[in-house]
């Protein structure tokens, strides 16, 4: 073999290398055990960047969702509603300035708002387009005596991972709910209906629905304590930028101090609900409470993953 040849022979034997070596730390860097997420909130026309850490190590089917849902755009210019309390609800709707203001006078009209602006839809599409990983299944199948899960029987939901959910377990320990988490959130499905759930893809474990109906949402703990804590939704993100998230806290209560312009509405939710109490056509109902001047997550943006 010629000198030339052999430096050829090398080089591609390097480049081989170097592109294995790359493509093995790409499949690395996608397994972390706690990404990163920036959520730019919109408020009074301002905005703020905040940052979150994520615990894939603890919450893997909750973080995985969290960050499809996010890189698919899902999150970006949706409504956050009762933001007065101790927790912000993403509402599951979208902003369009023009309507927003013209329909968050009273209930009924916001009501309307809530129907045309509604992102359900949005959420089945991707779950229907395999956009979304699955963790819950109707039914199981057999391969022998091997238990297995099939394409045709996953459901649009992501698998409970919280202390009271003791069939999941939580890897690693637990997180608490405190200042500035994130928690996916569910409204609370009264049925005794069980499902199949894929901690791990070797694991499927028999489940409560109800522990495991989580969809789209999620909520931002803005007090020391919550109703809303660890036992029985998944904390899955901490805070990171605390002076900007405080700044935006203080910025909101200045602004309504010597305002009311609360409206609360009762409006349906999860309409494509398939296992709601005894009637499965039955939608949940539930009362928000939207401010005319709105709190919008501009966007979600997964800057480690």
């Amino acid at each position: 073999m010629s000198k030339n040849k052999v430096r050829k022979f090398i080089t591609g034997i390097a480049l081989t290398l170097i592109v294995a070596f790359s493509a093995a730390f790409s499949a690395c860097a996608l397994e972390t055990s706690h990404p990163k997420a920036q959520i730019t909130f919109e408020f009074n026309s301002k905005q703020y960047v905040i940052e979150y850490k994520l615990y894939r190590n603890m919450y893997p089917q909750t973080v995985r969702h969290f960050i499809e849902l996010a890189n698919e755009g899902f999150y970006n210019d949706m409504v956050v509603h009762n933001y007065a309390t101790n927790d912000w609800f993403t509402g599951g709707y979208s902003y369009d300035a023009e309507d927003y203001a013209a329909k968050s006078v009273n209930a009924g009209a916001f009501a309307e708002y809530f129907d045309a602006h509604n992102k359900e839809d949005e959420y089945y599409e991707l779950f229907n387009a395999n956009k979304l990983t699955s963790s819950v299944y109707g039914n199981v199948a057999y391969d022998g005596n091997k238990q297995k899960v099939e394409d045709k029987d996953k459901l649009p939901v992501v698998m409970g991972e919280f202390k009271n959910n003791i069939q999941q377990g939580i890897a690693n320990g637990a997180l608490t709910a405190e200042f500035g988490s994130l928690k996916m959130f569910y409204y609370t499905k009264e049925t005794t209906r069980k499902v199949y759930v894929t901690p791990t893809k070797d694991q499927i474990s028999q489940a409560d629905y109800k522990n495991n109906c989580a969809t789209s949402l999620f909520a931002v703990q803005t007090g020391t304590t919550s109703s809303y804590n660890a036992t029985k939704y998944t904390v899955f993100a901490t805070l990171l930028s605390f002076d900007l998230f405080n700044d935006l806290l203080d910025d909101i209560k200045e602004y309504f101090e010597d305002k009311d312009d609360t409206v609360r509405v009762t409006v349906e939710v999860d309409k494509n609900e398939s296992f709601s109490e005894k009637d499965a056509d039955k939608a949940i109902e539930q009362q928000f409470e939207a401010l005319t001047t709105p709190l919008i997550v501009k966007s979600v943006k997964i800057t480690r993953y």
